[in-house]
């Protein structure tokens, strides 16, 4: 079972879409019972929704991958420096 330490190292992965299917299925699992990881995963999801659809500016893949990378990097990194 996936604790809120799991569900932290592993929710860029999961927004990704990149997190293998079992641990999907975990990571899910999870969410549906814990109100925390609830609020962290909707937070982020919807932060990078609205980043990546406002078009309030332009930025070429050159530019807004290593932004994208260094987010997830930090959201990935969170808990570990925990």
């Amino acid at each position: 079972m996936i604790n809120c330490a799991d569900f932290m190292a592993e929710i860029g992965n999961y927004l990704d879409g990149a997190a293998a299917a079992d641990v999907r299925r975990q990571l899910e699992a999870h969410l549906a019972h814990c109100q925390t990881c609830q609020v962290v995963y909707d937070s982020a999801r919807k932060t990078v929704r609205v980043l990546t659809n406002s078009g309030s500016f332009d930025l070429s893949e050159a530019a807004s991958k290593p932004i994208t990378e260094n987010i997830m990097a930090m959201i990935r990194g969170q808990q570990r420096s925990e």
